[in-house]
């Protein structure tokens, strides 16, 4: 399930999970809980894209002042208002990595495990005066290219309506959900306006100010435990936020007083999201509110996850057989096709990540459960493996991989009614390689990796091989 939110800040500390990246103090420096605190300049983090202490491109910065040179009663703490419109916001959302290709990304209170970085921009509008809720419009990029994400939290309720590219059949997909602390705790209400109450002043700085490309800006540095907050010393005016694993957001024109067009918050829940809104709804009430579960398999959906058996007609008896009878039962099904090597692999691979956004999570806990080769159990980053590729010109072999494994994943983790809709919207399905990839001798350990990776694709023989039991022994 694509689950793309905002980088909204949680105002929970996080120096105790132990900086286990070993970031430097200037990517991460807390205000509580480091020896020594965080000072001027440190933890002021820039533009981020891994988790290797050296993936990041860190911010210019330049002390003015510490907080003994300046007169407390001369700072304007940084003005968050109880109403206002962001025509302009740019950023970097930081969560958990809970997919390969991290369409479920939701800021988290530790900075352990492996973490998503995603670029985002557009318009936000705030209201705690009327509706008590906040909106996002914004422009996704993702590894299948920019998704264009309306989002709205209003009470516990989050609504994320998403629209595809149109490579990827232009759809529309709502998804309603529960905002929770941390991304799995308790369910949280949107931002309050006085958050800032709980900031320190850390120092004056002169700073570069990402996206906007400004450089030596006089601003104001405030923080409380991972978080660091930059404002104009003479205004308030907030501009800057960054949080090593909640991301960083800039304002170019503040988060100050303005006019919310009331027509951001009419007519919620989205009737995307209501039943006859979006083609895919998840997790939505026919009215529009986030179920407390998904919905269970039931049916042919059912049998088929429980049923490793494929029937008599689905198996063949060599690898070309077995890819041609699979190819004609796919093609029966109405499904737009087309041949493996009329893609690319980097093709096949944006198809896999929109099928993994919309798959049913209960096909694979059966899986799982029944150690089943269906289940999904070796979600990769797929950039190693096209560099290896590339190098080694084993392109050919990435993509019959590719096709075997994403007629999988459509097949045994979409549900009839999600594939019927995909089939209705000509979707486009590869069909299947014919020739199995032998791997070859003295190849070397990164050739192998690729080989491994095609290995494990190409499972489909193991359960549609036309296998006969051997005869019994005769006994004397």
């Amino acid at each position: 399930m694509i689950l793309i939110i905002t980088s909204l800040i949680s105002l929970i500390s996080g120096q105790t999970d132990g900086n286990p990246h070993k970031w430097d103090r200037t990517r991460r420096c807390d205000t509580i809980g480091y020896d020594p605190p965080c000072g001027v300049c440190e933890g002021v983090g820039g533009v981020a894209w891994g988790d290797d202490p050296n993936d990041y491109s860190p911010t210019r910065c330049t002390k003015v002042a510490g907080p003994s040179d300046i007169d407390p009663s001369t700072l304007k703490r940084p003005d968050w208002a109880v109403e206002w419109y962001a025509p302009e916001y740019y950023g970097i959302l930081i969560g958990p990595k809970n997919d390969p290709f991290c369409f479920q990304v939701f800021p988290s209170n530790s900075s352990i495990g492996n973490l998503c970085y995603q670029p985002q921009q557009g318009p936000q509008a705030y209201d705690m005066t009327k509706s008590f809720a906040l909106r996002y419009d914004l422009q996704v990029a993702t590894i299948v290219g920019n998704i264009s994400s309306k989002i709205i939290h209003q009470d516990i309720n989050f609504w994320i309506v998403n629209k595809y590219p149109w490579y990827l059949g232009g759809f529309s997909q709502c998804i309603c959900t529960t905002a929770k602390e941390g991304g799995s705790g308790a369910p949280v209400y949107p931002l309050m306006y006085n958050w800032t109450d709980n900031l320190s002043f850390i120092g004056r700085e002169k700073i570069d100010v990402e996206y906007i490309w400004q450089k030596d800006v006089l601003l104001d540095h405030w923080g409380y435990g991972p978080h660091h907050i930059w404002s104009e010393p003479d205004t308030g005016k907030l501009i800057r936020m960054w949080q090593p694993f909640n991301g960083l957001q800039v304002f170019p024109g503040g988060t100050s007083i303005g006019y919310v067009d009331p027509s951001n918050f009419t007519d919620l829940p989205p009737p995307m999201c209501k039943k006859g809104g979006a083609l895919m709804r998840i997790k939505c009430t026919d009215d529009g509110y986030p179920q407390q579960k998904e919905d269970e398999l039931e049916g042919k959906d059912l049998h088929r996850a429980k049923n490793p058996v494929p029937a008599h007609d689905f198996r063949g008896d060599s690898f070309e057989q077995m890819s041609s009878i699979l190819n004609g039962h796919l093609q029966a099904t109405g499904a737009k096709t087309k041949e493996c090597d009329d893609f690319t692999h980097q093709e096949l691979q944006e198809l896999q990540q929109f099928f993994h956004s919309i798959k049913h999570s209960d096909f694979n806990a059966i899986y799982e459960l029944n150690h089943d080769p269906r289940r999904i159990f070796d979600l990769r980053d797929y950039s190693e493996i096209n560099e290896l590729a590339g190098k080694f010109d084993l392109e050919h072999i990435v993509r019959d991989g590719h096709c075997h494994e994403a007629v999988m994943w459509f097949v045994h983790h979409l549900t009839d009614e999600v594939k019927q809709t995909l089939i209705e919207h000509g979707v486009i399905i590869p069909l299947l390689s014919y020739a199995r990839h032998a791997v070859p001798d003295g190849i070397s350990d990164h050739e192998a990796k690729i080989y491994d990776v095609y290995e494990k694709q190409v499972s489909c023989l193991d359960c549609h091989a036309n296998y006969k039991p051997p005869r019994p022994l005769r006994m004397n």
